[in-house]
C-alpha cells in the first residue's frame, strides 16, 4: 500500500542503480533542479541528489513516473537532506 505525501498524492519509491559508473538509473524523482555536462541535480522522495562526472547527459526523463537515466563518466553521487525552499518576503531570517 502506498502512502500519500506529495502533490500527486502518491509516494514514489526511490531506487538508484549504477552500472559500471557509466549509467545511473533513478526512480522516485520528483523534480530536476538543473543539469549540465558535469552535474545533474534533482530532488527525490529521500532528499536532493547530485550526480557529478564528465560528459553527462540525461537519456531518460519521465517525471510522471519518477524516472530518470543519466549516461557519461560518473565520478560521484551525493545525497543531501530535503530543504525547506521558502523564498520571498516571508522567508525566515534565521536560516
Amino acid at each position: 500500500m502506498e502512502k500519500t505525501n506529495n502533490q500527486s498524492g502518491i509516494v514514489k519509491n526511490h531506487m538508484l542503480t549504477l552500472d559500471n559508473r557509466r549509467r545511473a538509473s533513478l526512480t522516485g524523482v520528483n523534480e530536476v533542479l538543473g543539469f549540465d555536462e558535469n552535474t545533474v541535480n534533482l530532488r527525490t522522495e529521500n532528499g536532493e541528489v547530485t550526480i557529478t562526472g564528465e560528459g553527462l547527459h540525461v537519456t531518460k526523463l519521465m517525471l510522471e513516473e519518477g524516472q530518470l537515466a543519466v549516461e557519461g563518466k560518473i565520478d560521484g553521487i551525493q545525497y543531501t537532506a530535503l530543504r525547506n525552499r521558502r523564498v520571498g518576503l516571508f522567508r525566515r531570517a534565521d536560516k
